[in-house]
């Protein structure tokens, strides 16, 4: 019964095939029902057309053009600050050679602002009977002293000017460097600086210490005292010192009792090792700082104190004050200041530094307090495209400015 309903069905498919153009082909063999089935189903599979997928081609790889970078022109920088209220031979000199370095330091957060002034004043003799022009009174040193405090000056060691000169190390922003020149007993610092320095809080005051064997002698022990306490610092001021150190002609040689007949060089050699050596033995510490006995120097005697290891050395010239990268210095004699020798021909201007005179140093606090305003007003207005050239010529091999610390 079962084939009779299968039969049927098939009978219709072969007659519908039979109806349909048949193509050439070999006789087909006889098949079994199984067989026959398979074929059938075969040959409908084989009517439906097959679709063959279109190809999606590669997404393509786009390179993104790069814009570049444009190239910043650093800005000129500005011409270095100048003050009318020097005297017109008198011109400041920068000292640090490398642009960035400078730029650098000025602009450290961490470092003194620009404008920060000190000024270096040289004391020699207090007396109230005032008959020569290194002397000043009790009464002038009250007012000169109470006149630097209520301007806003504070006292600063030797060692804070070195940082401040060579780095832009941090100090207040108007300074003033106390420099009593030859030799002093303690009661002369106790008498006339310490009440002072207890008044206002000052810490430093510095001896241009005499290193003669016998007259140093007489007062070390004293001045022992003071340095331990920490605020008097002792620096260099000759051996004999009366002889001063001078540009010399070829085959000069200088005569006295403690070194006999040497050149002039010679001479200079034994002033400025001299006083290195006794004061290091002394004191238990270096000099950092030559102050020029008498004001006179020599380019050879500037050499030797390199040499020796000096890194600041004062004359006795009231150029003007002195701000970071910049010490006022004449490149000729002046007629008429003849007491005031050329320091610019040398070329270190760290080695031949101003100094106030004390018996008129009172009428020059205000040319101080305003040159250091001017310079800080004229930083301020260049500030920005400081910044810009640091940030495009500097800091790619400095790196950038240092924030401030806490």
């Amino acid at each position: 019964m079962l084939y009779r309903y299968i039969a049927i069905p098939l009978l219709l498919v072969m007659l519908l095939s039979a109806c349909a153009p048949q193509p050439a082909a070999s006789p087909t063999p006889y098949l079994t029902l199984t067989a026959f089935f398979d074929q059938a189903l075969l040959d409908a599979t084989r009517s439906v057309p097959t679709v063959t997928p279109t190809p999606v081609p590669p997404t393509a790889t786009v390179t993104p053009t790069l814009t570049p970078t444009p190239v910043r022109t650093p800005p000129a920088l500005p011409l270095a600050f100048q003050s009318d209220r020097l005297n017109k031979l008198d011109v400041p000199q920068p000292y640090v050679e490398d642009t960035c370095q400078y730029l650098r330091a000025k602009w450290d957060p961490n470092n003194s602002a620009p404008g920060t002034v000190v000024m270096p004043i040289m004391f020699h003799r207090i007396t109230d009977e005032v008959n020569q022009v290194y002397q000043i009174s009790e009464a002038y040193l009250d007012l000169l002293l109470r006149d630097l405090h209520k301007m806003g000056f504070e006292t600063i060691s030797m060692q804070q000017m070195a940082g401040f000169l060579q780095r832009n190390e941090k100090i207040p922003a108007r300074s003033v460097l106390l420099i009593v020149d030859d030799l002093h007993t303690e009661a002369y610092y106790r008498t006339f600086f310490e009440p002072y320095f207890k008044e206002f809080g000052w810490t430093s005051v510095t001896n241009a210490w005499i290193s003669e064997p016998e007259a140093s002698k007489r007062v070390l022990e004293g001045n022992r005292l003071l340095q331990d306490e920490g605020w008097v610092d002792h620096q260099a001021h000759g051996v004999i010192h009366n002889v001063n150190i001078y540009e010399a002609k070829p085959g000069t040689t200088i005569t006295t009792p403690l070194y006999g007949t040497v050149s002039a060089d010679e001479y200079a050699y034994n002033e400025l090792n001299g006083a290195y050596e006794a004061i290091s033995e002394a004191f238990g510490k270096a000099p950092i700082a030559y102050i020029w006995p008498g004001g006179s120097f020599s380019k050879r005697g500037v050499e030797i104190a390199r040499e020796v290891g000096y890194q600041l050395g004062f004359t006795v010239n009231p150029r003007g004050p002195i701000m970071y990268n910049w010490v006022p210095q004449a490149a000729a004699d002046d007629p008429a200041r003849p007491s005031f020798a050329s320091e610019g021909y040398i070329n270190d201007p760290l080695m031949l530094l101003p100094r106030y005179w004390d018996a008129d140093a009172q009428i020059h606090l205000d040319t101080v307090r305003l040159i250091g305003k001017e310079a800080a007003d004229y930083a301020e207005a260049n500030r920005q495209t400081e910044l810009d050239y640091y940030e495009i010529v500097c800091s790619p091999n400095l790196g950038p400015l240092p924030t401030p610390l806490p």
